[in-house]
């Protein structure tokens, strides 16, 4: 690639990726919700003015925070219940000619994955319980 796609490619991806984080924060407050509704899970999102955050109603700290990183992908920290340990990873955030940025998701031991707003926010919160 020469030096002016690479600039076209990282200006999409500074639009872009606040577009990924928004659409991720949608999907995981409507699991939330639902959860709330079916499960009576106390959960609440909070958004802060760079990131979003899953809290219990009685907990003080994040069950996940989720931010953007500096290279445009999608940082997040998690509770893996099971350990009661923190784990963070990233989210990498793929531009789009059409506007709308896709999202591939870690899946050791293969290679990461494009998977729905919907499938990410399942897979961060389900870790948590």
């Amino acid at each position: 690639m020469d030096e002016t796609s690479e600039k076209v490619k990282d200006q999409k991806r500074e639009t872009q990726a606040p577009v990924a984080l928004r659409s991720l924060q949608d999907a995981v407050t409507k699991y939330v919700d639902d959860m709330n509704r079916r499960l009576q899970a106390g959960l609440a999102v909070r958004q802060t003015q760079t990131a979003f955050e899953v809290h219990g109603l009685t907990e003080a700290d994040a069950l996940l925070r989720v931010s953007l990183t500096g290279e445009n992908d999608i940082q997040y920290t998690q509770l893996i219940k099971r350990h009661n340990e923190m784990q963070s990873g990233v989210i990498y955030v793929r531009t789009s000619e059409n506007g709308v940025p896709t999202i591939l998701f870690s899946d050791f031991p293969h290679p990461n994955v494009q998977v729905s707003y919907q499938e990410a926010s399942k897979r961060l919160l389900n870790s948590t319980f």
